[in-house]
């Protein structure tokens, strides 16, 4: 059985025998279903999870960032937000880690600021990691 969704942009997701792929407009298979899950592209890469972690591949299926974390966000103006071991940092589209994994709750940027949460404190980092200000 194959399950199909939307397309993102070029490409749709596809599931069958219980792995996600990417097909194109024609239907054509471009991407074998190999992942356990996949999402859409945003910024030419997509997030996909194999043996319980998370990467990202580009649009032709190659592998871009190995997957290692246990959880990601989608690309969004450069960073993603990725968590390894309970902790939340922010990767380039190159996987090298920006911001590190130290924090306990990261949300998107916004106008050049995220909002996180380090040792029950909430703050604001821009997107060197320094801390801006305090709630």
């Amino acid at each position: 059985m194959i399950w199909l969704e939307i397309f993102s942009k070029i490409l749709a997701r596809v599931k069958q025998n219980n792995k996600y792929g990417y097909i194109d407009k024609t239907g054509k298979i471009v991407i074998q279903p190999q992942f356990d899950e996949a999402n859409a592209f945003y910024e030419g890469l997509a997030s996909v999870k194999q043996n319980e972690k998370y990467g990202y591949i580009d649009k032709i299926g190659k592998i871009v960032i190995q997957p290692q974390f246990d959880s990601v966000s989608d690309f969004y103006k450069g960073l993603a937000r990725v968590k390894q071991d309970n902790k939340w940092g922010y990767i380039d589209k190159t996987g090298k880690e920006v911001i590190p994994c130290k924090y306990d709750v990261a949300i998107f940027f916004s106008e050049g600021l995220a909002r996180i949460k380090l040792n029950g404190e909430y703050s604001y980092i821009d997107k060197t990691g320094k801390e801006c200000f305090e709630d």
